[in-house]
């Protein structure tokens, strides 16, 4: 994982990324890489450029890719008590379409009453997959989740200095 960042550090970054993380998962095996950009389509580009995959691909190399990997542009967010998230856990929902993500996403926001007070579950994020086809929901917590489900810890980001604006 180590290796991963360092690669992005020392990599020339083009105006259109904006931040990346990666999340250890409590399984001590399992990351969740996490980037941000302005776009889809910049991050295409990024990627086509051969002197990018030079760059970064053998660092990411030995790294497995598990399902379902791909591009998701957010959608909403909940928040659920006021708290720190310094855990999260994953959840990935097949829909028809986009407009059902969206949908789902809908529903399992409004479900924020039914969340008891005292759940330690502070935010969640929904994200709907470019292809429509995916939901992916990030849900936030103060404290480790409890039980045996893979949850991820903030490992270690790199996000774009924001820019500064003379006036």
């Amino acid at each position: 994982m180590s290796g991963v960042m360092d690669a992005w550090e020392e990599a020339r970054l083009p105006a259109a990324y904006l931040a990346r993380h990666c999340l250890a998962g409590s399984d001590g095996r399992t990351i969740l890489n996490f980037a941000q950009w302005t776009s889809s389509e910049a991050h295409l580009a990024f990627a086509a450029d051969p002197r990018n995959q030079q760059a970064l691909g053998s660092a990411v190399q030995a790294l497995y890719s598990a399902d379902p990997p791909g591009r998701y542009g957010p959608y909403r967010f909940a928040d659920r008590r006021d708290g720190a998230t310094h855990y999260f856990t994953v959840t990935w929902y097949e829909t028809e379409d986009a407009a059902a993500a969206r949908s789902l996403a809908d529903e399992l926001t409004e479900r924020a009453p039914a969340v008891p007070a005292s759940s330690a579950e502070a935010a969640e994020y929904f994200y709907v997959g470019e292809d429509g086809r995916q939901l992916l929901v990030l849900a936030g917590f103060e404290e480790e989740p409890g039980g045996a489900d893979l949850w991820f810890r903030p490992f270690r980001g790199l996000v774009r200095p924001a820019r500064q604006v003379r006036g």
